[in-house]
């Protein structure tokens, strides 16, 4: 409540920045983030209603999706807060079109992309079998949705991630501008953790020693957006924000050292 308070009183205060700011990350979702996975997220919930019953099938689909679609498909798996929490570890990933598409393309190297994803699912993986899981609920397959209800949710979902970009990026922007003493490289890092999207082009631009597993750490960790994202099914299965958030430092960190090995190794 104090956090909130203090970014609407910044938004005052700084109400042109604020605009421009959600100006920014509603820029940033229609040109990096909706082109890549929204058709892409239609193809993945219409076939995910298709799919036997079982958690493994989900988690592979959760993958692909990205978040919150992994929370989406898991959230009603779990039969108590160890398995939620497994789930969560599992699944709380970023789209691979972002990872292909979206980070290759600023890299302008289509493998490293391919590397970062790579790295990104081995961080995930890791994480998950650090935290095992509880009891499933054994669900049996779901309905398949119709190509309607499909659109549907599939917008709501855009509609939360457009809302969720544009909510770090004023974060980040009043942040900034309450603590324009911070140094280049604090500021860059305190915009990844609130908006992972445009911190990670920023942190590109800025090109940085050891670009590949800071941006495979950055996108691990997800920031505050791909957290409230997710957050807002796994809450329903009993999780706390605070728990959430240590499976999202764990996969960033362990992601981090995955991808900085492959880049050595490779």
């Amino acid at each position: 409540m104090v956090l909130l308070g203090a970014l609407a009183g910044a938004m005052l205060v700084y109400p042109q920045e604020a605009a421009a700011a959600a100006l920014a990350g509603l820029s940033l979702w229609a040109r990096a983030v909706a082109p890549s996975l929204g058709p892409f997220m239609v193809c993945m919930l219409m076939l995910s209603g298709r799919m036997g019953g079982g958690a493994l099938p989900r988690v592979a689909m959760g993958w692909l999706c990205g978040s919150p679609g992994g929370a989406r498909l898991l959230s009603g798996e779990a039969a108590d807060g160890r398995a939620a929490l497994h789930f969560a570890a599992l699944t709380g990933t970023m789209s691979p079109m972002f990872f292909i598409g979206t980070v290759g393309g600023w890299l302008q190297d289509a493998g490293m992309g391919w590397m970062i994803l790579i790295s990104h699912l081995l961080g995930a993986v890791i994480c998950g079998l650090l935290i095992p899981g509880g009891k499933t609920q054994g669900r049996t397959a779901p309905r398949p949705l119709s190509f309607f209800t499909t659109l549907s949710d599939c917008a709501q979902a855009l509609l939360t991630i457009a809302l969720c970009m544009m909510l770090g990026c004023v974060s980040a922007r009043m942040a900034g501008c309450a603590l324009s003493h911070l140094p280049g490289w604090a500021a860059l890092a305190l915009q990844c953790a609130l908006e992972v999207t445009g911190g990670v082009e920023a942190l590109i631009a800025a090109h940085p020693p050891m670009m590949a597993p800071l941006v495979c750490g950055a996108c691990s960790f997800g920031g505050l957006s791909i957290l409230l994202q997710n957050a807002a099914f796994w809450q329903r299965a009993g999780l706390r924000m605070g728990q959430l958030l240590g499976v999202r430092i764990l996969h960033g960190m362990i992601s981090f050292l995955v991808c900085l090995m492959l880049e050595n190794f490779l």
